[in-house]
């Protein structure tokens, strides 16, 4: 079941009705993101001090995390890419870290800096060497298994849809049965799931994780000790409420806007009965989009039937939403998506520490 509620970076298009739609299966390459290499002796205790997920000596699967900051901000989103071939190689524990590409050195110069007199070897890994890929749909039964080098599914979405691949570049990954598509499919893939990554998107010391789901991406500990941000994102947890979340948005712009864009970061409000926009607070924050599928940064008791708090929310079901384009008067209307496995994973991870409603 997947319920419509409600009746920094722009991607610009000719027409609406052109726009590319997502296929029902599919592979692409992933050239925005990058990896960069951990190993060495006390790889497990230095990269322990920096995610939200847990790292030991017998995790040889790849996971999802984030790096935070002080004030328990996001930095980067990342995948730790480890798997038993990888630490038979090197002979300790060690991994990759994938990461949007325009990101590397920052990040590289993030674990420099912590780095200190730890034994760990911090190298970025040629494009040529390694390289990440995505599969949907059927196409995943169709790749080269022999050419995958480790694989797992994304956690950020529905775990039955959407898999994440790491290969190398020049290897046969695609077979004979299969064609490779553009990234912006990708893209829609992850746009149709909520699923927000890189900077763009998740712009660097301003989201909290929560609001950009990386709880429910299985990509926070709560139970693992001391690293940077930790103490914001236990206070929140044990609090219970995290007002707003990044969610799927279908775009309706009526009769088509000819080369334009929505801004991300533009202010989403609530329509009036003519369709206009209403004065007073921001219901959320449009964040991107390809065509009509995008995503937003919701406030949930605002924009969805969700409950949250203990006082509520505003949310009614005649409600709709917008944002306006420009001075010309044209709005667009926003219509968040609440996906089944979405609210189920909300509410399992998040009932106990809810307050009473």
């Amino acid at each position: 079941r997947t319920v419509s509620v409600g009746s920094g970076h722009a991607r610009p298009y000719s027409t609406v009705n052109d726009a590319p739609q997502p296929t029902q299966s599919g592979i692409a390459p992933l050239p925005h993101r990058r990896l960069i290499s951990l190993s060495g002796p006390d790889t497990i205790k230095f990269l322990q001090g920096l995610i939200t997920n847990n790292v030991h000596a017998d995790r040889d699967q790849p996971f999802f995390a984030a790096f935070l900051d002080s004030r328990g901000r996001v930095l980067w989103d990342v995948f730790v890419w480890v798997y038993p071939a990888l630490l038979a190689e090197k002979g300790t524990w060690s991994c990759y870290i994938e990461v949007d590409s325009s990101e590397v050195e920052a990040l590289r110069k993030h674990l420099k800096r912590h780095k200190l007199r730890s034994k760990v070897a911090i190298e970025p890994v040629p494009e040529e060497a390694l390289g990440v890929w995505a599969a949907w749909g059927e196409a995943h039964e169709s790749i080269n298994a022999q050419a995958v080098i480790a694989e797992l599914p994304d956690p950020r979405g529905d775990l039955s849809t959407l898999w994440r691949i790491l290969a190398k570049p020049d290897s046969d990954l695609l077979g004979d049965r299969v064609e490779a598509q553009d990234t912006q499919q990708y893209h829609l893939q992850r746009y149709q799931q909520g699923i927000a990554e890189g900077p763009q998107e998740i712009p660097r010391e301003s989201a909290l994780p929560m609001e950009v789901n990386i709880d429910l991406a299985q990509g926070i500990d709560f139970r693992k000790g001391c690293y940077v941000g930790q103490e914001l994102t236990i206070r929140t947890k044990h609090t219970g409420v995290v007002r707003k979340r990044m969610l799927p948005v279908e775009l309706d712009f009526g009769n088509g806007i000819l080369g334009t864009s929505l801004e991300s970061g533009t202010d989403i409000k609530q329509l009036d009965e003519a369709g206009a926009i209403k004065k007073g607070r921001a219901a959320g924050k449009f964040v991107a989009h390809i065509g009509n599928v995008g995503l937003a940064l919701c406030r949930l008791e605002m924009m969805t039937p969700m409950k949250i708090s203990v006082e509520g929310g505003s949310y009614k079901e005649s409600m709709k939403f917008g944002v306006s384009m420009g001075g010309g008067g044209e709005v667009v209307q926003i219509k968040p998506v609440l996906h089944r496995w979405f609210e189920e994973r909300e509410r399992i991870l998040w009932a106990r520490s809810k307050p009473k409603i």
